[in-house]
């Protein structure tokens, strides 16, 4: 199952804009990726080319960059973001299913993309074969029960279990029904290792989704993000810890 994005593009521009510290973004990118010299990239399942904004200020000049997804939508609003930029951005509209890559990359990303695939492990294996002889892999997956733990509502009426019983149903269900991996996020670098991929390495985002007194308009983006009942609208504050795993590996 692929899923197109371009037909909930609301949801996914939400989501991404309270997803990532710009400062842990760039010492990822500097201090544990190491990226200190012109890379060649792809992102599979780019969007609307939120990684490639994220990346291409941070890495050296010569760098290039090319995004496929299957969404023609999002594609072509990545082409119009990007419309004017001087740098080598491409992007292309592609079914990861069907695609299939040359070994040239010196960086293979993607983000929030695996979770939604009913067949996550076909498309590692794509992306590690889209890499050069000591390419990276990268995957930045959600743990859904990570995530579900992480929301805390200042309210008295908020109980942190209300929803374990049909969370655990629901996912159970979608694994069983051979669709989405709940817990990807948690199996990706351990997948990683198993396809031969060395010094695997693993972080967690560390971005917290805060919206306090000040922030009442950012109310029902919240709890739609984070898929809270609306009958917690009134509380006096929401923190969400976003809980992305950030597995990668060199080929």
């Amino acid at each position: 199952m692929t899923n197109d994005w371009g037909l909930k593009k609301e949801y996914l521009h939400s989501t991404r804009q309270n997803l990532w510290n710009d400062d842990y973004f760039e010492f990822l990118v500097k201090r544990v990726w190491k990226i200190d010299k012109p890379v060649k990239i792809i992102d599979f399942g780019c969007g609307y080319g939120y990684l490639a904004q994220m990346l291409m200020t941070l890495i050296p000049d010569g760098s290039s960059y090319k995004g496929i997804d299957i969404s023609e939508t999002l594609i072509d609003e990545a082409n119009e973001i990007f419309k004017d930029c001087n740098k080598e951005i491409s992007f292309e509209v592609e079914d990861m299913n069907t695609y299939e890559p040359e070994s040239e990359y010196d960086l293979v990303i993607c983000q929030a993309v695996l979770r939604h695939l009913s067949k996550p492990l076909d498309i590692l294996k794509k992306m590690i074969s889209a890499a050069k002889k000591g390419g990276l892999v990268v995957c930045i997956e959600p743990s859904r029960p990570m995530e579900n733990a992480g929301i805390y509502i200042e309210s008295d009426k908020y109980n942190p279990f209300e929803n374990d019983g049909f969370l655990r149903k629901k996912w159970m269900d979608e694994i069983e029904a051979g669709g989405r991996d709940y817990q990807i996020g948690m199996k990706i670098p351990v997948y990683m290792e198993q396809l031969g991929l060395s010094n695997v390495g693993v972080r967690i985002n560390d971005f917290v989704d805060f919206v306090g007194i000040e922030g009442t308009s950012e109310i029902d983006s919240f709890l739609n993000n984070h898929s809270v009942d609306m009958k917690y609208k009134n509380s006096k504050a929401f923190v969400a810890a976003r809980c992305h795993v950030i597995s990668f590996g060199t080929k």
